[in-house]
């Protein structure tokens, strides 16, 4: 028996080694006779990356300003190894190919003749095609080409406070294969660590038709998405102030202007514009300088204000003392600048900006007119220019602000000479950042409390919607007393509501409105811009309590400008008093008495019928257009609880199918982007105003298939 029981496993052994031999040789399985080499070379193992979504960037109230979308990257099948289609016409493919990626044909040609090869990309020329350039490329029929779907970024609010928010690339390492998409700039590079994901990996045994085989394992690995990111930016006031960016571009045709709006108790910066600008959806950046961060210039008469406030903090200053107005000679006395009576005595003279003198005049008056002459003789009568020197610290000039750790000047001082002692009270000789002036003027506009601006509101999880950082406000300092800043309020009043004021042409019905204007020379080489000057204007609002800061300051030829872009920067006061609730009674957006156009709130409607909605907005007299062809709202904008006039276009969402493109002419910018960001469809935007020309004929149905062209003038 035992004898037996080995000769049978011997046996069997023999036979189990003689099959696995002639498998392993032959590629035969003996007893199904089946050809397991045929069976083998469709069977593979796949691995596959699971992307990962990039946070998405949103304004304060929801809007999108950044978001992952998906993109195409064409490749081609160049033999029929796994039974696919294959380029079996090289040179018919490559003349198509070159043609729709507009790449060199010869480039296309040598891609497409690789020996050995299973299957090739076309590097930048086949990379981040959009959905509809993937569908008309498909739409040719070229055998063997192919498409990897992979994300890029999208900005579908386009040059939208472009150098804050900055943009992304979609980066492909050669190592492992994995697309990420990464920041190159703004606070899409600074925020990289919340807003990257990562990505997964999946790994599964699959036949020639990509089926996974029964009772194989599947290995994976989930991507995880990155964070979202809300700013405090307002997409409306934003809005508005590249359309003054946009204006005063346009009046002067200014090299450079730049601004910003900030709430004064809380340092959340609503607003952060610059021209020249750029859309990142194209990359078009002619200058990468962040003006508001890293462009330390000399900013004239706005400086004034803290020689003002030195004087006062100190108890040393009294406004209806008067002082001669006319031109200043300096001369100096134990290494101070003084007052001289006579040219001979003087080292240097100081005069007002056109060389004004308005005779003997007060101190306030001096700050109400702007005067140079003013500012030296409350430096060499009133308070040392060291105590000046001093307040200037204490408003944290020269050193980083430190907002979202984007990168920043920390601007400079000369103050060696007697001379450099006095210029630097009105704004020359020395240097900041607009940001350092919104956190020095918001002591300056509260109640002496200085707060750093910032521009991150929250930061949440996506998959749970949980809140993982909420911004709050961080007081830097109180340089000044609660009375010093009230006064220096009244000065400012004084500079728009006095007939002869230097910023009497900001004066807007709407509400009323506290000023500091201010005229630089520029810096070039060593010595002035003798062509250009700096014109720049700090606004608080509403005057009796201000709640609303803004700066703006733009480049320009002096004989081309009347004091200052006034039109331009009315449009903007008077957007920020409809969104924040300021307007006196009985005014709307143009100052004028219409009571047939009021400020109201929207309601909210979505969830509720058609129905409800249109009449729900009718009470208020709200222009409704429905989207869709739904019986119920699904979105709408704007958004709940927003303060309009009741003229304002209201949009609501009701299906994302079955849409049809209404007549666009006339429109603004914004309730292009509104609409195109509620159904979903690409836009195209050229020019600025108002819409001109659409591509696609009102009444067309329209899907996310096809881009509409706009043209605005």
């Amino acid at each position: 028996m035992l004898l037996f029981v080995m000769v049978l496993f011997l046996g069997l052994a023999s036979i189990t080694a003689a099959n696995v031999y002639v498998i392993a040789l032959a590629g035969v399985h003996l007893r199904s006779m089946t050809d397991i080499a045929e069976y083998s070379q469709n069977v593979h193992i796949q691995k596959q990356t699971l992307l990962s979504k990039r946070g998405e960037i949103l304004d304060r109230n929801g809007v999108i300003i950044a978001e992952d979308i998906d993109a195409y990257d064409v490749f081609a099948v160049l033999d029929n190894r796994f039974g696919e289609s294959y380029v079996s016409d090289i040179e018919a493919t490559a003349s198509k190919l070159a043609t729709f990626l507009h790449a060199p044909i010869d480039y296309i040609r040598t891609r497409l003749n690789l020996k050995g090869t299973y299957q090739t990309f076309f590097g930048i020329y086949g990379r981040q095609l959009t959905k509809e350039e993937h569908l008309a490329l498909d739409a040719l029929g070229l055998a063997g080409i192919q498409f990897k779907t992979t994300i890029a970024r999208n900005y579908p609010l386009g040059a939208f406070a472009a150098h804050l928010v900055g943009f992304s690339q979609t980066s492909y390492p050669q190592a492992d294969g994995n697309i990420l998409v990464k920041g190159k700039m703004g606070l899409e590079l600074a925020l990289e660590k919340q807003l990257s994901g990562i990505n997964g990996k999946r790994e599964s045994t699959v036949d020639s038709d990509g089926y996974v085989l029964p009772g194989s394992k599947v290995t994976q690995v989930d991507a995880i998405d990155g964070k979202n990111v809300t700013l405090t930016l307002d997409q409306g006031i934003q809005e508005a102030l590249d359309a003054a960016i946009l204006t005063t571009r346009a009046t002067f045709e200014a090299p450079k202007v730049w601004g910003s709006v900030m709430e004064i108790d809380t340092g959340k910066v609503l607003a952060w514009g610059q021209y020249p600008g750029f859309n990142p959806n194209q990359k078009d950046i002619a200058d990468y300088l962040n003006l508001g961060f890293q462009y330390a210039f000399e900013p004239g008469s706005t400086m004034k204000t803290f020689v003002y406030a030195a004087a006062i903090d100190t108890g040393k200053y009294n406004g209806t003392q008067t002082f001669d107005s006319a031109p200043f000679r300096m001369g100096i006395k134990n290494g101070l600048p003084v007052r001289v009576d006579k040219t001979d005595q003087a080292v240097a003279i100081i005069n007002n900006v056109n060389k004004k003198n308005w005779g003997i005049i007060t101190y306030d008056t001096g700050y109400i007119f702007s005067s140079n002459v003013g500012i030296a003789n409350l430096l060499t009568s009133t308070i040392n220019p060291q105590t000046y020197r001093d307040y200037l610290d204490k408003f944290a000039f020269f050193k980083k602000v430190g907002s979202e750790n984007l990168p920043e000047s920390e601007g400079s001082i000369n103050f060696k000479w007697p001379v450099e002692k006095l210029t630097a009270g009105y704004g020359q000789g020395l240097t900041v950042t607009m940001l350092q002036m919104l956190q020095a003027y918001s002591a300056v506009l509260s109640d002496g409390t200085m707060v750093k601006p910032y521009f991150v509101q929250k930061i949440t999880d996506p998959k749970t919607d949980t809140i993982v950082y909420e911004a709050q406000t961080t007081v830097v300092g109180n340089p000044i007393q609660k009375e010093t800043a009230l006064k220096l309020q009244n000065l400012m009043y004084q500079v728009v509501n006095n007939p002869d004021g230097t910023g009497r042409f900001y004066k807007i019905p709407e509400v009323n409105s506290i000023a500091k204007t201010g005229t630089a020379q520029i810096s070039a080489g060593g010595s002035y811009n003798t062509s250009n000057n700096l014109f720049s204007v700090i606004m608080g609002l509403p005057a009796e309590d201000p709640k609303i800061l803004i700066y703006y300051v733009f480049e320009a030829h002096y004989a081309k400008t009347v004091h200052s872009t006034t039109a331009a920067i009315q449009q903007l006061m008077r957007k920020i008093t409809l969104s924040y609730g300021f307007a006196k009674p009985g005014t709307n957006n143009s100052g004028t008495l219409n009571p047939s156009v009021f400020t109201t709130t929207i309601p909210l409607v979505t969830n509720h019928s058609v129905e409800y909605a249109i009449a729900k907005c009718g009470i208020n007299s709200l222009n409704t257009l429905q989207i869709g062809t739904g019986a119920g709202v699904i979105a709408q904008y704007p958004l709940p609880n927003t303060q309009v006039l009741s003229n304002q276009r209201v949009f609501l969402l009701t299906s994302e199918d079955n849409i049809l493109l209404p007549s666009m002419l006339g429109w603004s910018r914004r309730d292009v982007l509104a609409y195109f960001a509620l159904t979903h469809i690409p836009v195209s935007l050229t020019g600025e105003g108002n819409v001109a020309s659409q591509s696609v004929a009102a009444g067309t149905a329209i899907d996310a298939s096809v881009t509409v062209k706009i043209t605005l003038k």
